[in-house]
C-alpha cells in the first residue's frame, strides 16, 4: 500500500513539474522583441552585411543596404520625442545615405570611413541613451 501511494505521488509530483516547465517555456518562445529591439537588429544586421560586401567589394549590395538603412533611420528619427536620439538617428541615417553615394560610386575607402562613423554614432547612442536605461 505504501508504495502503491509513493508511486502515484511520485507521479503526480512529474505531471505537475512536467505542465510547469511547459508552460514556462511556451511564455518564453511567446515573448515579443519591442520595435524597438527588432529596428536594432535590422540595422545591425545591414552594418554586418555592408561590411563583409565592401570587403569583397560587392558595391551593389553595399548600396542597397545603405539605402535601406537611410531609409529606416530616417524615418525612425521623425518620429522620435528625444532630441539626442532624434539627433543621433538622423546622422546615421545621413552617414547611410554617404555611404551609399561612395558605394555607388564604387569609392570603398570612403565608403569603410562613412560606414566606421555610423559603427562610432552607435556606441555613441548606446552609451548615452541605451546604457543608461
Amino acid at each position: 500500500m505504501k508504495k502503491t501511494m509513493y508511486s502515484l505521488l511520485a507521479i503526480g509530483l512529474l505531471c505537475v513539474i512536467g505542465f510547469a516547465g511547459a508552460e514556462r517555456s511556451q511564455a518564453a518562445a511567446e515573448t515579443e522583441l519591442r520595435p524597438t529591439q527588432k529596428a536594432m537588429q535590422a540595422r545591425a544586421g545591414w552594418l554586418k552585411t555592408m561590411t563583409a560586401n565592401l570587403d569583397a567589394q560587392k558595391y551593389g549590395d553595399v548600396k542597397k543596404d545603405a539605402k535601406a538603412l537611410a531609409s529606416q533611420t530616417s524615418a525612425a528619427g521623425k518620429k522620435l520625442p528625444d532630441p539626442l536620439a532624434k539627433e543621433l538617428t538622423m546622422k546615421v541615417s545621413t552617414l547611410a545615405t554617404a555611404v551609399a553615394t561612395a558605394a555607388g560610386k564604387k569609392d570603398g575607402e570612403t565608403a569603410k570611413t562613412k560606414l566606421a562613423e555610423i559603427k562610432a554614432t552607435c556606441g555613441e547612442c548606446h552609451a548615452k541613451i541605451r546604457d543608461k536605461k
